[in-house]
């Protein structure tokens, strides 16, 4: 029988699983993590394994591969953990009687050269290996688990794990100029406001035993370019750095990344608000805590 307050969180190393962890859940909820050396989600004996074990109320799939440049050269490795994974999961979920939250991304989308917010509706056409595996993985979870939330967010930042926030500190660090693309445009999301959601959200279901099952956007609210998120970042980073840094606006091409990223492709979230009541806030004091916090660990001397 399941423990109805019992959240099982697959994916705990990565930023997003780890923020979920260091969140305080809803009262009268236990969070579980496991990680990939605990769980390979692409081996379905394990998910099962681990669900036999924890028994929980609801699964939460906070697990990826988000290697975007990786995926290119490694399309298998990708759909295993982004498709094959989540469709374990999915199956696991619906023999259990678990609801499951699986999180997927903006990049489903970008290959339509829209200029608006996408609503959940729209067809979505990845430009990249990463972007369709985790549409495959959104199909499958569909047809095996009815009862589930897909939640698609967008360029996750944090402090817990390696993002655009940190590349951007350790350029701005060693450099006096930098390039940074102009032409991608997104919703930055902190990821420590995500995890509260997410909770927030798991909470209601299990709460109710049912919800308005579907696919959601869930990201911030603002829309903005790399170039203008690596603007907002030296703002709060210049003070403590003492230096004088010019960042140049340029073009994807400049870079030549291994895969192709989305021009545009911000998440219109207002369905999650009607249904759910849920929308994040204006991130950047996070910003700034998550810019000083960096700061001052790289004060710190290495041991």
């Amino acid at each position: 029988m399941a423990e109805q307050n019992k959240i099982l969180v697959f994916g705990a190393g990565g930023m997003l699983g780890r923020e979920l962890l260091a969140a305080a859940p809803p009262p009268g909820l236990e969070l579980v993590g496991l990680a990939r050396a605990q769980v390979d989600i692409t081996d379905a004996e394990q998910v099962a394994g681990a669900m036999a074990r924890h028994r929980p109320g609801l699964v939460i799939n906070a697990a990826a591969f988000s290697n975007v440049d990786g995926a290119e050269s490694r399309p298998k490795a990708a759909l295993a953990v982004n498709a094959q994974g989540p469709e374990n999961l999915a199956q696991a979920c619906h023999e259990a009687g678990a609801p499951l939250i699986h999180i997927s991304t903006d990049y489903v989308f970008g290959g339509g050269g829209q200029t608006r917010p996408y609503l959940e509706s729209d067809p979505p056409q990845p430009v990249n290996q990463y972007g369709a595996s985790k549409l495959q993985g959104e199909a499958l979870v569909r047809a095996a688990c009815p009862r589930h939330l897909i939640v698609r967010t967008s360029w996750l930042f944090g402090a817990l794990a390696r993002n655009f926030i940190h590349l951007m500190l350790e350029l701005m660090r060693s450099r006096p100029a930098i390039k940074v693309v102009d032409d991608q445009v997104g919703c930055p999301t902190p990821a420590a406001d995500l995890a509260r959601a997410l909770l927030t959200l798991a909470a209601m279901v299990l709460e109710q035993g049912e919800a308005a099952w579907g696919t959601y956007h869930l990201s911030g609210p603002l829309v903005i370019n790399r170039h203008e998120f690596a603007q907002m970042i030296w703002a709060e980073a210049r003070e403590s750095l003492g230096k004088d840094l010019t960042i140049e606006p340029v073009g994807s091409e400049v870079f030549a990344a291994p895969a192709k990223r989305p021009a545009y492709s911000a998440l219109d979230c207002t369905k999650i608000k009607q249904r759910f009541g849920l929308a994040l806030a204006d991130w950047r004091p996070e910003l700034a805590r998550i810019v000083t916090l960096l700061q001052e660990s790289e004060k710190q001397p290495r041991v």
